[in-house]
């Protein structure tokens, strides 16, 4: 791996990069005022969140919670004033560092404990005793409490304990209040997303220049990695991809030790978390040497793909559509577009997955806003949304059928009002840019649909 085009590419890209930028108190404050104003609305005393390393992004929203680590956690919100996290004794060492950014309370409780270790000097409060600090006790009055995390990720011995502490009755699943309300960005936020997307853009120029066959799937996440990490990103919403040969089947498959072979096509993605939010890079390549004709319709077929949902986004967003008039335009396109089999015939190739989903404190977890067939609503007034189209080379039967096993374009794209904008400068196709040791985009090569974030005023 050669060193010095990682740090031209840093070298670049730091003075880009606001490393200050990030959510302040007052805005914390906004948003707990945003979501109780709700809770009163339905009657709710008190709200309750949980997460983990895996679904950090409400409490990252709530109280700046982004590095949880080894046991869950959760936040109670009452209807007025301050909310309280929630924590085990072993991770609580590193949430009380956490909730310094938003000024959240913290409490520790044994049943947050996953460890048998012996906390000697841990000092514990009791569920209840936290609930009634924030919502006094009335007897004869049962507290109403609604759960906003989704039941795929709350553990069962959080619900026992609400409903065995206050009342099953009294337990109300709401995972939609809080969803809704972190869909719509503000100013910050949008700002936020856009340096961590020119993260993504620096970190992929540096997994492209060292991509040459030979070379491990691990060193090249490892270039993308370590840029990430210069540029002030510090997690990442997946583990960085790098999926080649037959193992682009794995879709979302994070590097291996395996060598990467001349003339395999590779899938590349990397998700850099700054400051809380997530950008997005992803794309598919050939190593090696050019692609075949047959390839090139392949991946040419997934290029207009591309264009048909950005340019059917845009006018959704111009004429106030319903959102699924984008998924149905992606369709149409896809049931239209005949690609050469690997035997000669024209088929439809299929997608994997929907092509629109929303983005935040998560890379694709936030639970809201993802475009389907069915969702009627148009498009979020302010938000950060993922355009990620892919097209799947095997049919149902795990056979190869197209000459590509799978092939991806991801970006992250912004709507403020009537506009839209890509936030990533890295072109739709990248296979010129592959083993060329290259620090920035000529200005020829840039996505068409980029545009800054200032310019949508």
């Amino acid at each position: 791996m050669k060193a010095k085009i990682l740090e031209d590419i840093i070298a670049l890209y730091e003075p880009q990069i606001d490393r200050s930028l990030e959510i302040t108190r007052p805005e914390y404050r906004l948003r707990w005022e945003t979501v109780q104003k709700a809770m009163k609305e339905k009657g709710y005393d008190l709200a309750y969140a949980c997460g983990s390393e895996l679904d950090r992004s409400d409490i990252a929203w709530l109280a700046g919670v982004f590095d949880p680590i080894i046991e869950r956690y959760g936040i109670l919100i009452p209807i007025k004033g301050k909310p309280v996290v929630i924590a085990g004794s072993e991770g609580g060492h590193v949430i009380a560092d956490c909730v310094k950014a938003s000024g959240t309370d913290l409490a520790l409780l044994q049943e947050y404990q996953i460890s048998d270790e012996d906390y000697r000097f841990a000092k514990f409060e009791k569920l209840e005793d936290v609930v009634f600090k924030l919502v006094p006790f009335k007897p004869g009055r049962p507290i109403k409490i609604a759960l906003f995390s989704s039941s795929q990720f709350i553990p069962y011995d959080h619900v026992e304990l609400f409903e065995g502490r206050f009342g099953g009755e009294n337990i109300v699943f709401d995972v939609d209040l809080l969803r809704r309300i972190k869909y719509e960005k503000s100013e910050k936020e949008l700002k936020i997303t856009a340096a961590a997307n020119s993260i993504a853009d620096a970190a992929f120029l540096g997994m492209l220049a060292i991509l040459k066959p030979g070379i491990r799937e691990l060193d090249v996440a490892a270039a993308g990695d370590y840029i990430m990490k210069r540029l002030g990103a510090g997690r990442t919403g997946f583990p960085t991809i790098v999926s080649s040969g037959n193992r682009g089947r794995s879709v979302l498959g994070p590097a291996t030790n395996r060598k990467i072979r001349k003339g395999e096509f590779v899938s590349l993605g990397l998700s850099p978390s700054f400051n809380g939010y997530h950008g997005i890079m992803r794309r598919t390549v050939k190593v090696g040497t050019d692609w075949t004709k047959a390839e090139k319709a392949f991946m040419d077929a997934l290029e207009g793909l591309y264009h048909t949902v950005i340019q059917a986004a845009q006018q959704a967003a111009q004429r106030n559509l319903p959102s699924n008039f984008i998924d149905r335009k992606g369709k149409e396109y896809l049931e239209q577009k005949r690609i050469r089999t690997k035997n000669g015939k024209r088929l439809s190739a299929r997608e994997p997955y929907t092509f629109i989903h929303n983005t935040g404190c998560s890379e694709c977890q936030e639970g809201f806003g993802a475009v389907t067939p069915y969702t009627k609503e148009p498009l979020g007034k302010n938000v950060a949304l993922m355009i990620d189209v892919a097209l799947m080379g095997f049919d149902d039967k795990a056979q190869l059928v197209f000459p590509i096993e799978y092939a991806v374009i991801e970006d992250s794209f912004w709507k403020r009002g009537k506009r839209i904008g890509v936030y990533n400068q890295i072109p739709l196709s990248v296979q010129d840019l592959v083993g060329k040791e290259m620090p920035s985009l000529p200005e020829n090569k840039i996505n068409p649909y980029y545009r800054k974030l200032e310019e949508s005023r």
